[in-house]
């Protein structure tokens, strides 16, 4: 991925700071969840599939969401290494719980349940992390 992919990925993942969490939301007029955050976040430089990554807010879908990335167009960087702008994370924040975020080098947007919001978390991920993808692009 381009250091310019990235930092737009970032950008637009920061511009939707605010916007209201709501589970398997893929809009700003009706709000975000994790993953609706990271599609809107790709599909703004370009990237457009469906997602079929099936979750409910408690449970474990890493097996679909490392094979969806495994089928677009994603490196796989490993858990927490080398991080750049825009790279995906997915973390475990509780026992039955995964979650993701988009890095933006001083921390993390995400769509936090528990704020109803999307907010940015400083700081080096807080939260055990299970894979680490970044979009390469066309």
């Amino acid at each position: 991925m381009t250091d310019d992919l990235g930092a737009r990925i970032s950008a637009r993942a920061l511009s939707h700071i605010g916007v209201t969490f709501r589970l398997h939301g893929r809009n700003v007029e009706s709000g975000f969840d994790c993953v609706g955050l990271i599609v809107d976040a790709l599909e703004s430089v370009g990237f457009s599939a469906d997602v079929p990554i099936i979750y409910s807010l408690r449970g474990r879908f890493e097996a679909q969401a490392s094979a969806f990335f495994d089928r677009a167009q994603f490196a796989v960087i490993g858990t927490g290494e080398g991080a750049h702008h825009g790279d995906i994370y997915l973390v475990k924040v509780a026992a039955n719980q995964l979650h993701f975020l988009i890095h933006i080098g001083a921390g993390f947007v995400h769509a936090h349940a528990g704020l109803r919001r999307v907010v940015v978390t400083p700081g080096p991920v807080p939260w055990p992390v299970v894979g680490q993808w970044r979009y390469i692009g066309d």
